[in-house]
């Protein structure tokens, strides 16, 4: 049984000089982004793990005692520390011991082949083989993998190969056979067995229904110390990057287990809102906010849907056919609409924020159709604390969609790195030019004054958020051109997304998101000034030091180690 906290929380900010008798730590001459609407500000000062005081260094200093320490900031930026709204780190920390299938280590499938080989040569006949990363649209031969592909590499060893996505893999012959699957296997509603023209299964499996056929949660999560080693090898690259908070997106009991270790050892340095899969809290219980670790630094954060897949592997659900396919073919909806409207309500009318995964416009549709029947069956209550239900990734959300968003009352957490990645692909062939070119559109969202944050959804991208908010200010492709440039917005706005407006995802704007007093001493010191640098520059600012509570988390600045 699991006793931590949930939901939207409010924190007494009345922490203030007043309250305090010595002051911890002051820091001065620096450039302080502070709270939206508050005076410029060169210096703060913490104490008791948060901010008690921003203004001037004058003003600061004045409130040193014998005991404080002193931070010389030397002009550097100061911003609130960075909150990753849809990550998946427990993912991170397995793919970092599995053999790296992405296209930079990767190019092509010779080379993938190779990779497993030699992983395979290594690993007992009949042990698993692993890869992560791969993408078929990203490789030379610009196709997926077959299970006659992956043979090459051994057929004495079960080989899956995870899509980058996260919503397809591929296997080998060995893994067919003892699964069992061939031409009579049925196909699962939600999912693609993809088959050759004579109806024989390729080995490529597409969406949960699919891939369980082939791997279930058992065989794909490590347990243990080796899970708790993947979460800490994940949760400090993204203390590198500035991340203070994380939401982690679908965790199950094993991952939540693993969570409490860290925190009952004093090794869980950020702040981790967990989002578990529809079910998977039941025969949990909720604590009360008098269990401060769990309210301070883990807490379940809500509920985790998967509506529809990738648009990458042309599952994601749109209204109209794939510009590359042709035909009728318009993606596919992971959860039947009916039983996607069941899952929304009981969350809503228990209390339970939903994080519905929308990709395509028609699974948009029918999310916003299963929160508006929520709404109404409740008589029209919101949910508790000021949170709303939210919206991940909404790559191709139409401007009816982001009006109707406003007017439920429904944020949205926006994958825009979908526009350096797959920009190119989703103009050219996923989409075509007129909806892929509007993928993301977050100048359109804000302007409708929709709550948005933005993110990574790593592993499926690098955690940076400095370059995740670069990505939003220019909307470059990897290709060099820009996508779509009416959507892109300024950098204030996109520093918000990971900071102010990321907080209200969370219902936390109370204790985190700005530099301000009372409110948690989360911050991050940087070598430029993301809303000052030319938008251009944005992704080359450095992360010099993460702070979590005033603890530093990591660092390679002098002034804090």
């Amino acid at each position: 049984m699991i006793h931590i906290s949930r939901g939207s929380r409010t924190l007494d900010r009345s922490a203030t000089t007043r309250d305090v008798e010595v002051i911890d730590r002051i820091h001065v001459r620096g450039v302080v982004v502070p709270a939206p609407g508050a005076p410029a500000a060169t210096a703060f000062a913490v104490s008791g793990g948060k901010f008690v005081a921003v203004g001037s260094d004058e003003d600061i200093r004045a409130l040193a005692g014998p005991t404080t320490e002193v931070i010389d900031l030397g002009g550097r930026t100061v911003v609130p520390g960075f909150i990753e709204t849809h990550v998946h780190p427990h993912m991170s920390g397995m793919n970092s011991v599995n053999v790296d299938a992405g296209s930079d280590a990767c190019p092509d499938i010779g080379s993938l082949i190779d990779a497993l080989a030699a992983r395979a040569a290594e690993t007992p006949a009949g042990q698993p083989v692993s890869a992560s990363g791969f993408d078929d649209s990203l490789v030379a031969e610009d196709r997926g993998l077959t299970a006659a592909d992956l043979d090459r590499a051994s057929v004495d060893h079960p080989i899956v190969v995870r899509h980058l996505s996260g919503h397809g893999l591929y296997v080998n012959s060995f893994v067919l056979r003892s699964k069992g699957i061939d031409r009579d296997t049925a196909e699962p509603e939600g999912g693609v067995v993809v088959r050759n023209p004579a109806g024989e299964p390729t080995g490529e499996f597409r969406e949960i229904p699919a891939m369980r056929l082939v791997v279930s949660p058992e065989d794909s999560m490590p347990t243990g110390e080796e899970l708790d080693e993947g979460l800490r090898r994940a949760l400090a690259r993204m203390a590198s990057v500035g991340v203070t908070t994380f939401h982690d997106m679908f965790v199950t009991p094993v991952v939540i287990d693993s969570y409490r270790r860290l925190l009952d050892r004093g090794e869980l340095p950020l702040r981790a809102r967990l989002y578990a899969g529809f079910g998977t809290l039941e025969g949990f219980t909720v604590g009360d906010d008098s269990d401060a670790d769990a309210h301070d630094h883990l807490e379940i954060g809500g509920v985790k849907l998967i509506s529809d897949g990738s648009i990458q592997l042309h599952t994601g659900a749109l209204t109209e056919p794939y510009h590359d396919l042709g035909g009728c073919h318009c993606g596919e909806m992971a959860i039947p609409p009916t039983d996607l409207d069941e899952m929304v309500r009981r969350c809503h009318e228990a209390g339970r924020q939903v994080a519905i995964h929308t990709n395509g416009d028609r699974a948009i549709d029918l999310a916003l159709d299963a929160i508006e029947k929520a709404l109404a069956a409740a008589g029209g209550t919101p949910l508790p604390g000021g949170l709303q239900h939210r919206l991940e990734h909404v790559q191709a959300l139409r401007d009816d969609q982001i009006r109707r968003m406003r007017d439920l009352g429904v944020s949205a957490s926006v994958f825009v790195n979908h526009v350096y990645y797959w920009g190119d692909r989703h103009r050219d062939r996923f989409l075509g030019p007129e909806r892929g070119s509007r993928i993301s559109p977050l100048a359109s969202i804000s302007s409708a004054q929709v709550p948005f944050a933005l993110h990574c959804d790593s592993p499926v991208t690098p955690v940076n958020p400095l370059f995740t908010m670069h990505t939003a200010v220019n909307r470059v492709t990897q290709g060099g051109e820009v996508l779509g440039p009416e959507e892109r917005i300024d950098a204030a706005t996109a520093l918000a997304g990971y900071t102010t407006s990321a907080a209200c995802l969370g219902g936390e704007s109370e204790v985190k998101g700005a530099i301000a007093p009372g409110l948690f001493a989360d911050f991050v010191v940087l070598d430029g000034d993301p809303t000052g640098v030319e938008p251009s520059a944005i992704k080359d600012i450095t992360v010099l030091a993460t702070v979590v509570a005033g603890r530093v988390v990591y660092t390679t600045d002098p002034a804090f180690s």
